[in-house]
């Protein structure tokens, strides 16, 4: 084999043994907003008790078998419960509900977004209307296939 086709099967290889999965991102969201997602940790790292806080009433699980936020408080408390952990996910968070970025409401307002990316081994957000983002680690129980 040639040498080219040596360095892509060894970085599909990396890839794969290295669980690099990503969901893909609205492209609203810019470069430096990628970076912050990407870059700033939150703490503690794994959220407080499971969840970790994304803005005053929204939070994302950091421990359950599958994608989780939660939002709002008391008797007016909801959830979103997405794919499996282990399956990169993104959703946008806006008025106060759950949408695909692909199919974003009429009257979309960026700067009143959250957008939650989902990945194996993190959850990344960003709030544009506090202009803040960063990660909190994932640490999933053990999935099995029976559920």
């Amino acid at each position: 084999m040639k040498a080219p086709t040596w360095i892509f099967l060894a970085t599909a290889l990396l890839s794969v043994i290295t669980g690099c999965r990503k969901a893909e991102l609205p492209d609203f969201v810019t470069a430096e907003e990628k970076n912050v997602m990407e870059t700033n940790p939150c703490f503690p790292t794994m959220g407080k008790g499971g969840m970790g806080i994304i803005s005053a009433d929204l939070f994302a699980t950091t421990n359950t078998k599958r994608n989780e936020i939660q939002w709002g408080s008391g008797e007016n408390s909801r959830k979103w419960i997405g794919r499996r952990a282990s399956m990169p996910e993104v959703l946008v968070f806006f008025d106060g509900k759950v949408w695909p970025p692909q199919s974003l409401p009429h009257g979309f307002d960026k700067s009143k977004s959250v957008v939650v990316s989902f990945e194996e081994n993190y959850t990344r957000f960003y709030d544009y209307a506090h202009h803040q983002g960063g990660y909190y680690e994932r640490h999933p129980p053990e999935e099995r296939y029976d559920d």
